[in-house]
């Protein structure tokens, strides 16, 4: 009996530690996008890790684990946005010949989006999301996901030309 019982324990310790790192990896790089400051993005990261260990077992269909990982960290995310004072723009890191932008390049331009924008941005953009489940995170409808994206791209669109 004792040997059955421990490759079940493992068995369930490592698809515990599985799930961490999935969700840990999802929630970082989304709420990254919406808060633009890598601490609060780590901390909401481990909340959602923390959400999925405890609540994985209630998720009705196992393959759709990733878009309700995604609606955990963008709501987490969006939520401290709103908590925190407004998010106080990085200063671009500029090297000298470099041609792609940095990641705080990045963050700094999506920076004095709303919280809303910034997701969406982040879920397409990052994640390679279709609408249909940038709104499911979002919890809207795709044409409100298309519209946020638009306004989003266009905001950028006038910082960039603004800088030049």
């Amino acid at each position: 009996m004792i040997a059955v019982a421990l490759p079940r324990a493992k068995a369930r310790t490592d698809s515990r530690t599985e799930l961490a790192a999935r969700a840990l990896a999802i929630a970082r790089a989304t709420a990254l996008g919406v808060l633009g400051d890598h601490a609060a993005a780590e901390d909401v990261a481990q909340e959602v890790a923390i959400v999925a260990i405890q609540r994985a077992r209630q998720l009705r269909d196992p393959a759709k684990l990733d878009a309700w990982l995604h609606k955990v960290a963008v709501r987490k995310a969006i939520d401290l946005a709103r908590r925190r004072r407004p998010t106080v723009l990085l200063e671009p890191h500029h090297e000298p010949h470099a041609e792609q932008p940095s990641l705080d390049d990045a963050l700094a331009l999506l920076a004095p989006l709303p919280p809303r924008q910034r997701a969406a941005l982040t879920l397409r953009y990052v994640h390679d999301l279709p609408d249909a489940a940038i709104a499911h995170a979002l919890g809207c409808r795709p044409a409100t996901v298309r519209s946020l994206l638009s306004r989003g791209r266009e905001a950028l669109r006038e910082t960039l030309e603004t800088d030049r």
